[in-house]
């Protein structure tokens, strides 16, 4: 850096006003030695000696904002207000709870009265008539359940279903089907009479020459064949019905079969859930008894005096309620954050509506009349070279034709952590302050240190 090298330029400076003179004197140092005073030269920055980043605990959403950058404000004054309407209603709560503490305190330190005990009393009673109503009501029911028996249901369906396959065994022996075939049979023996007597009749009337008598034979037999035929024809009809309404009657049985499976399935799922409901008003049974011998037991605790341990937790109890109203409203205080000393606003980073984060830094606050200088980049193989006391010198880019006195008031024993290498802080007191010094202006400092 530019300044880190004025130590040295003086050196070089001087050795060629030596080199210079007319006759050098090797062996004798030069006459301005005693002036030459080695300095480190860093940067730093203007920062105030107190400030805070200021931000809230719980965090939420920002109701309003009170001032700006640059202003002035004194210690206390209000810098941003978080919402807080979700603390009334828990102050409420908390303030609530602390008076049932303080009953139940004030009841236990001066014993129950009789219009308690006999509350109490009435409460048991009622209580008891409840279970009692409760347990008759369950058994009811499961006297009403264990009258139901599902398992017949479903021995109906099985019979049913039992009954309705031997009926299709036995519709499907006797199949049709023969009487079938045979009455085709029957039907193409006589189509072919038929068809022989038509031919002989029709012979019989091609031969006029023949007797009346015999083609009168022929129209006879024609006529009987005919009927024949026709009663063939009858028959295989009927076998053919009888065919159909067979097949008709196995559609049926086996319909009827399918619905008997389904209401067997439903049967079934009927007994489980009976069981299951039996099982539940048992437990219901077994439970409303319990209540009712718990209850028989009982005694009225406002009959006895409280004891020192049960005071004594019924006072801790009051002091935990205590606590949390006070804790509240600690959290109402905190929701206007304050300044905690009179300074300059330097930064405000939030706006009114805006959701904030816990401790998310919101005012940036400092006190101006404390402005210094805080090294940054002094490394470790110079400070080492700085002690507490030595002068310095410090100028600005902003003010290139002054330079301010001041003096090395600290030094950090811990290298600043993140600053891309060791560095360590300086603080440095200026002598004298002007106003046109601000926060945040880098300075550039020479540290004397002969």
């Amino acid at each position: 850096m530019m300044r880190k090298t004025f130590g040295i330029s003086l050196l070089i400076l001087a050795m060629l006003v030596v080199s210079c003179r007319s006759d050098p004197q090797p062996t004798t140092a030069p006459a301005f030695s005693d002036a030459y005073v080695p300095v480190v030269s860093v940067t730093g920055e203007m920062t105030p000696a107190r400030w805070a980043a200021l931000g809230h605990k719980a965090g939420g959403t920002v109701v309003e904002v009170f001032v700006e950058p640059g202003d002035e404000v004194v210690a206390g004054a209000p810098l941003v207000l978080i919402d807080i309407a979700d603390l009334e209603f828990a102050l409420q709560a908390a303030q609530q709870e602390v008076a049932a503490q303080q009953a139940l305190l004030d009841q236990l330190r001066s014993g129950p009265t009789d219009r308690v005990i006999a509350r109490a009393d009435r409460d048991h009673a009622h209580q008891v008539a409840q279970a009692q109503i409760a347990l008759t009501g369950v058994e009811q029911q499961l006297a009403q359940a264990q009258a139901v028996d599902p398992a017949a249901d479903v021995a109906v369906a099985q019979a049913r279903i039992k009954q309705l396959r031997l009926q299709l065994a036995q519709v499907r022996a006797q199949s049709p089907s023969p009487e079938v075939r045979l009455a085709q049979v029957e039907l193409e023996r006589t189509k072919i009479a038929l068809d022989d007597a038509r031919n002989e009749y029709n012979k019989a009337l091609d031969r006029p020459w023949e007797d009346q008598a015999v083609r009168d034979g022929w129209a006879k037999q024609l006529d009987q064949v005919e009927l024949n035929y026709r009663a063939a024809q009858a028959q295989v009809d009927r076998a053919n019905n009888a065919a159909r309404a067979h097949a008709l009657s196995l559609d049926v049985l086996e319909a009827q079969i399918e619905e008997a499976q389904t209401m067997l399935v439903q049967a079934q799922d009927a007994e489980k859930a009976h069981q299951i409901a039996l099982e539940v008003l048992n437990a219901q049974v077994a439970s409303a008894q319990e209540q009712i011998r718990y209850l028989a037991g009982w005694e009225n605790p406002y009959r006895d005096e409280a004891t020192e341990q049960e005071i004594a937790q019924s006072e801790a109890r009051l002091e935990q309620a205590g606590v949390s109203v006070a804790q509240i409203e600690q959290q109402q205080r905190d929701a206007t954050i304050t300044a905690p000393f009179g300074g300059t606003i330097g930064a405000v980073n939030v706006r009114a509506g805006e959701r904030v984060a816990p401790g998310q830094p919101l005012v940036t606050l400092g006190d101006l009349d404390t402005l210094r200088v805080e090294t940054t980049d002094l490394d470790e193989i110079d400070v080492v070279r700085v002690a507490v006391g030595q002068e310095v010198a410090v100028t600005f880019d902003a003010l290139p034709d002054r330079v301010f006195q001041g003096q090395v008031t600290r030094i950090s024993p811990m290298a600043d952590p993140g600053t891309g290498g060791v560095h360590y802080a300086v603080i440095v007191e200026l002598a004298e302050m002007d106003h046109v010094l601000l926060w945040g202006m880098t300075a550039f400092v020479d540290i004397e240190t002969q």
